[in-house]
């Protein structure tokens, strides 16, 4: 009578020996479904792994039964595949959302608009041109720009809003009616 530890050996060599009975066999019917012989080849490896795992010896037909552990691997490497897919296709669309492409029109018309930006804030008093600037350039908060100024931050404000007020009437004078243009 055998020992235990015997049976398993015994039914890890049977595993072993219908695996590699079957394996190129395998490894094709896996790439035809997957149409990649690499993937095929660590699917099949996969099969063995799994078969290894299951109640072997209960077997009847080992050759089915490594083919529906491959076709059930199939069908989970297809799955997360066409997910991985829809989760780079909405990384993709998450990451360039809003970005449009610039095209050399684009760049004209982003140039002609820097144009009418730069010559309405040279119409600007000194002060309020330096306002303008050190809010929107340079990120100083309205506070820090009133204590440098030694004027109130209501004043500041007042100024960023006859410039912005200035900026939207110059744009609505070159035809535009989007006010988030400038």
């Amino acid at each position: 009578m055998r020992g235990a530890k015997e049976t398993a050996d015994l039914g890890g060599a049977d595993l072993l020996v219908s695996f590699r009975e079957n394996e190129p066999r395998l490894v094709r019917f896996i790439a035809s479904r997957v149409g990649c012989r690499a993937v095929a080849q660590d699917l099949a490896q996969e099969v063995f792994l799994r078969a290894g795992t299951a109640g072997w010896r209960s077997v009847l037909d080992p050759r089915a039964f490594l083919f529906r552990i491959a076709l059930n691997l199939i069908s989970n490497h297809k799955t997360q595949t066409r997910r991985r897919a829809e989760l780079d296709a909405e990384a993709k669309e998450l990451l360039c959302a809003g970005i449009d492409e610039l095209t050399p029109e684009r760049r004209v018309i982003a140039s002609e608009e820097m144009a009418r930006v730069a010559e309405v804030l040279q119409d600007l008093p000194e002060r309020t041109r330096n306002i303008v600037h050190w809010c929107r350039f340079d990120g100083l908060t309205k506070s820090e720009i009133a204590s440098r100024l030694g004027i109130t931050y209501q004043a500041v404000d007042g100024h960023l809003q006859r410039a912005l007020h200035r900026l939207l009437q110059a744009d609505q004078a070159a035809g535009s009616r989007d006010p988030n243009k400038i």
